[in-house]
């Protein structure tokens, strides 16, 4: 209990971290403060220092990585969405400013967990292999370039609209050129690709090893494969028939919402082996 209570400390320093984080995007955006983005990126580097503290503690509490139930789940999430967006913090400055739109998603993500039950349940052993190690890893890293590519997507599509109306807001003038806004949403759209890729062969290895399948046809297995398949459409239309700029944003946007939907919305409404994502555990 008495880690349980730490780790509900640190979760909510996170939480409120991603709030005044989100705050100072917005009102950076809104008063047209430059300064105001790097407080933003500041406070979104001192909610993944308690986060990850957290984890870490429910690590060593439980014995195994944090991939079971939502509030372990939910964690481990909004720690890769936030560890994605530091990285990018640090390699595109000019990205900066999608802590606006991940800072309040890690923060949703943190706050549904510390809602819900901590309570530890006994694992089967069929979940104690690198494989699924490798497997989560890989769910965490589409998850973080889903995300970042969705936002790059929001981005350009603010952005064009107010070019095309011939005023743009300060803020959007400081982002890179609509051209290259595309570019990297691309560019995330195709690392995600691959990252579901690499996450749905590496699950079905380890389906083989614990069930001795490599494919049942599960609720999360089924629209994990659509996610990639829709990935794998958006990537295909670009290169074959010009998709870009607007239509491609909509798709990065469109995309993230069935990543979204197959890792949290499917557990919600069909039974699934994939019993550590289930909310019904709680």
């Amino acid at each position: 209990m008495f880690n349980v209570k730490i780790q509900l400390i640190l979760y909510w320093m996170s939480v409120g971290c991603c709030f005044l984080g989100t705050v100072f995007f917005i009102a950076g955006f809104i008063f047209k403060k430059d300064n105001f983005e790097k407080y933003g990126g500041g406070l979104a580097l001192l909610a993944f220092i308690p986060l990850t503290a957290g984890l870490v503690n429910r690590w060593v509490q439980t014995g195994h990585f944090p991939y079971w139930g939502v509030y372990e789940v939910m964690m481990s999430y909004a720690w890769g969405a936030l560890f994605f967006y530091l990285v990018v913090w640090f390699w595109k400055p000019k990205l900066r400013i999608l802590g606006a739109f991940v800072l309040p998603v890690v923060m949703l993500m943190v706050g549904i967990a510390v809602m819900g039950s901590s309570e530890m349940k006994e694992i089967p052993r069929t979940f104690f292999t690198y494989w699924l190690g490798i497997h989560i890893l890989f769910a965490k890293l589409s998850y973080g370039a889903a995300l970042v590519s969705a936002g790059l997507g929001v981005i350009y599509l603010l952005k064009r609209r107010q070019e095309d109306r011939g005023r743009v807001h300060p803020f959007l003038l400081k982002m890179p050129d609509l051209t290259k806004l595309d570019h990297w949403s691309y560019q995330f759209t195709a690392f995600a690709f691959v990252m579901l890729g690499i996450m749905i062969a590496s699950g079905a290895v380890w389906a083989y090893k614990a069930w001795g399948r490599y494919w049942g046809w599960d609720p999360i297995e089924t629209w994990a494969l659509v996610s990639w398949l829709v990935y794998g459409l958006s990537l295909h239309l670009r290169v074959t028939l010009g998709w870009k700029g607007r239509r491609a944003s909509w798709l990065a946007v469109f995309a993230l919402i069935m990543i979204v939907f197959a890792f949290f919305g499917i557990p919600l409404f069909y039974p699934s082996v994939h019993e550590h994502l289930k909310y019904a555990m709680i």
